[in-house]
């Protein structure tokens, strides 16, 4: 991958766009928040870790990798939506599954069931088929999580097993890149 700057991407109702710095309030609530942190450990970050892992590294992504994160926004209302986006995190799990785009999204409690993490993911994954050189990209998923499940499946993931993480079993999810 090249070095690229952060694309936004309109679609119906949605905006992705880079991470900025005005962004970290509301980030630094999202991710205090019960209904954002099931899934993605248990844990709230602290502000250093939202400044470093949202802001930072989020913009980061995209320098080094070509491809990251995106803040999601309702286009009506400006309102945060979630993130979502790509990255390589080199995650400590076994099996690895380094040097290969990892999918990710978490959306806002307020937006759960409105179709946005939908219509975010499916936007993220079109940009990915028409831009990435990566023939395929995975993702893992708690298995109690069947919001997301159901969200990867629709764009074409398909599980193939699963990885330790942290020491959690977590389903592991695999899409080939569309032409």
């Amino acid at each position: 991958m090249t070095e690229r700057l952060v694309p936004t991407i309109l679609t119906a109702r949605l905006k992705l766009r880079a991470h900025v710095a005005a962004d970290f309030d509301v980030l630094a609530d999202h991710w205090r928040h019960p209904d954002v942190i099931r899934f993605t450990g248990g844990n709230e970050r602290s502000l250093q870790d939202v400044w470093t892992n949202n802001i930072m590294r989020n913009r980061g992504l995209w320098q080094v990798l070509g491809y990251g994160y995106w803040l999601v926004e309702d286009r009506r209302t400006g309102e945060f939506v979630g993130e979502v986006g790509f990255a390589d995190f080199h995650r400590d799990s076994e099996p690895r599954f380094w040097n290969v785009p990892e999918s990710g999204w978490v959306i806002a409690p307020a937006h759960f069931g409105k179709g946005f993490a939908s219509e975010a993911v499916k936007a993220m994954h079109d940009w990915f088929d028409e831009v990435c050189d990566a023939e395929k990209s995975v993702c893992i998923i708690d298995d109690e999580n069947a919001a997301s499940k159901r969200i990867a499946a629709k764009i074409g993931y398909m599980q193939k097993g699963t990885v330790l993480y942290r020491g959690e079993e977590v389903c592991f999810f695999e899409r080939t890149r569309r032409s």
